[in-house]
């Protein structure tokens, strides 16, 4: 009888019409388990296979006559290897490359799965690539420091927006006004016409009184006129104190008659006497900043749109370029758009380290002060890519994990954040009511200037990397002077603050530990592949990071030995023995009679004698780990962090190091960094079986 294979799946026939109908069709159902980024990959990968097989026919020559292709029989176990003959010649990057392999791996080994073909196909070893560009690499240490005052100029702004603005009075009318506002008199509003004809008093006169000082009820003659004797009172010009208006005068050799007149008619005492003008032309700074605040009631916004419905008239007094340059030098600004909130979202990205996915899809309650548990700030987000049928999606970053003294040390990063974020919602709280109800939860969203002109209304916009987002990355980089720097190849995006972070701590001395809930990596592995990527693996300078890296190599040369090895006749124990000793504390010791340096410097070991001091075996440099010592070891961990859970006061005085050794076991228990995840697995199942009480003696003795 035979075994038939059952068929999970049936793909539809190739036809002439289509003869690519069943690799279309095995791509889509592994696509369809994805969404947005990691759904692209796969359609990218399929066009590059279509791609492959319409050029080469897949080095099939029956489908250069017949194109239709049957997964059962062109999908051999070299289909792989007749892929990558074709993809090694496409000019792509290493690691776009190695992303195409990968996919398409993927869902050949899919169509195994799922009984659409029959065979196994062989995986050939491809280089994974290496970064090629700095679309995703670090800020140089100058490059950070100049994008970082752009970006504070930018959030300095925005604080002024957000706490209004403040009248100056500092500017000066392009031209003389004919005509005079509403006056008061006895608290009724009327036009001075309204009370030349009221008061009988002409309207010639009523106008020249009230400029030249005096008041409303003076001018139609319900109060006694002004003293003459105007010229008496004590001024000041420049800081310096006159008497007199007459002695001002005199000083500048100005009438002093003149002088009362235009200080009757409100001009500055600099003004009176002639060194600061009293019109000025209407293209002029003062000029703008006098309509700013007098005809547009200091409103950005007003006088923006009221200058671009006339830009094309006032392209002599004023471009658009040039008004947004003096609001920003006023500190004001008529949009909440992309130039006002992009820096923001670059600022909290540069501070908590978080990729542009997960941070465009933040929403206004993801930063906590409190959190439930730990009452400690928060931020709560989604991590799509790190998401599985048995891994959740949301995220938590405890942003006391970021401070770090020697990155901040004006300010926390976590009152940084929290300021940032309150920043936030202040300006963005304008425009929320307007967003689209898919958008409107979003923490970092704005207002598409330029989409609202088109359609005549308030359009508002969430964070998009290919579009707005890169209109403003390359506006950014030219008015902050960034290409002129560095180049205009210099490559400026959110993407560069997630690992300009993990420099930065890095240098400033984290462990692998500390980059690694800090960037929200599931496993420690995936943290040292990702800064041996940015070239950060040697900066580290932290004695746990380096005992990780020491005792895993270590392990990994012992278990290719070992099998090597030729059986001896066993031998009296002398100091200069080196075999392998199995401790109380899971490790193995190459030469118990002669401990590291780092272990002699804390402890009285004496020459000539093995080692007694067992929990410091995890920093020495003469101590392994096996499979066969693996269970031990996951028993002291287990028993150490319950020690330290405890506070028991027998090891208070040793708390640091049992801390550490809880972090190098971590890093040495992380799968593939010494062992796979099957030898993990039985080594738990084994230490679950183990007697812990000489293990809790070593701990509790001190040895």
């Amino acid at each position: 009888m035979r075994n038939e294979p059952v068929r999970l799946y049936k793909p539809p026939k190739p036809t002439l019409a289509d003869p690519y109908a069943q690799i279309k069709w095995m791509f889509f159902q592994v696509e369809a388990e994805y969404e947005g980024l990691s759904a692209e990959r796969f359609r990218y990968a399929r066009n590059k296979y279509l791609q492959f097989v319409a050029e080469t026919s897949a080095y099939y020559p029956e489908l250069e006559s017949n194109k239709r292709f049957y997964l059962t029989i062109h999908w051999e176990a070299d289909a792989l290897i007749r892929f990558n003959r074709w993809l090694v010649g496409q000019d792509l990057k290493s690691k776009s490359r190695y992303g195409v392999y990968k996919s398409v791996r993927q869902v050949m080994d899919m169509a195994y799965a799922l009984r659409i073909v029959d065979t196994v196909v062989y995986h050939p070893p491809v280089f994974k690539g290496a970064s090629e560009t700095k679309e995703r690499s670090a800020y140089t240490e100058s490059e950070q420091e100049v994008v970082n005052a752009a970006i504070a100029r930018w959030i300095d702004l925005a604080n002024s927006v957000l706490n209004g603005y403040t009248p100056t009075g500092e500017g000066i009318p392009y031209r003389r006004q004919n005509t005079l506002p509403p006056i008061s008199i006895d608290g009724q509003l009327c036009t001075v016409s309204e009370a030349a004809k009221r008061y009988g008093v002409k309207h010639g006169v009523i106008s020249q009184r009230i400029r030249t000082g005096w008041t409303p009820e003076q001018a139609v003659g319900l109060a006694p006129p002004p003293s003459p004797r105007f010229t008496s009172i004590q001024i000041s010009v420049e800081g310096i104190s006159y008497s007199s208006v007459g002695a001002a005068a005199r000083a500048y050799a100005v009438d002093p008659a003149v002088v009362a007149q235009r200080l009757r008619m409100g001009h500055t005492p600099e003004q009176s006497v002639g060194i600061d003008p009293i019109h000025v032309l209407q293209r002029d700074e003062r000029a703008l900043l006098w309509l700013f605040e007098n005809q547009y009631a200091c409103n950005a916004l007003a006088m923006y749109e009221d200058f671009y419905d006339r830009r094309q008239n006032l392209v002599a007094v004023c471009t658009m370029q040039r008004l947004s340059k003096l609001f920003i030098r006023w500190g004001v600004w008529p949009h909440v758009d992309d130039r006002l909130i992009m820096p923001l979202a670059a600022e909290f990205s540069m501070l908590a380290g978080l990729n542009v996915e997960a941070l465009k899809e933040l929403e206004i309650d993801s930063y906590q002060r409190e959190h439930r548990l730990t009452g400690q700030p928060v931020i709560t987000y989604r991590k799509r890519r790190a998401g599985s049928s048995t891994r959740s999606e949301d995220r938590e970053l405890h942003l006391p994990l970021l401070d770090m003294e020697e990155l901040y040390l004006d300010e926390s990063v976590v009152q940084k954040l929290g300021k940032l974020v309150g920043l936030v919602l202040g300006l963005t709280s304008r425009i929320r009511e307007d967003a689209p109800p898919e958008i409107a939860r979003r923490l970092f969203i704005f207002e598409d200037v330029e989409c609202s002109h088109r359609e005549g209304k308030r359009v508002i916009v969430a964070i998009d990397p290919k579009r707005k987002a890169g209109k403003w990355y390359r506006r950014f980089c030219t008015d902050e002077g960034l290409y002129s720097l560095f180049g205009k190849n210099f490559n400026f995006s959110l993407a560069r603050c997630r690992p300009t972070l993990a420099t930065n701590m890095v240098l400033a001395g984290a462990t692998l530990f500390d980059v690694q809930v800090a960037l929200g990596h599931e496993s420690i592995q995936t943290t040292a592949t990702y800064l041996d990527e940015q070239g950060l693996k040697p900066t580290f300078n932290r004695t746990v990071s380096e005992a990780l890296e020491r005792i895993a190599q270590r392990s990994r040369e012992f278990q290719k030995t070992e099998q090597a090895r030729v059986p001896r006749a066993p031998t009296s124990p002398s100091p200069e023995l080196d075999c392998f000793h199995e401790t109380l504390s899971g490790c193995g010791c190459k030469n118990p009679y002669n401990p590291s340096e780092n272990v002699r410097a804390v402890t009285k070991h004496v020459d000539g004698t093995p080692c007694r001091f067992w929990n410091m075996c995890i920093r020495c440099d003469r101590s392994i780990v096996t499979e066969r010592t693996l269970p031990k070891l996951i028993v002291y961990r287990r028993r150490v962090s319950v020690a330290l859970e405890s506070d028991s006061p027998a090891i208070r005085g040793r708390k640091s190091l049992f801390e550490d050794a809880v972090k190098l076991i971590d890093g040495i228990l992380a799968e593939d960094v010494v062992f796979p995840a099957a030898v993990i697995r039985t080594a738990e199942h084994v230490a679950a079986t183990m007697d812990d009480l000489l293990v809790d003696h070593l701990i509790y003795q001190g040895f």
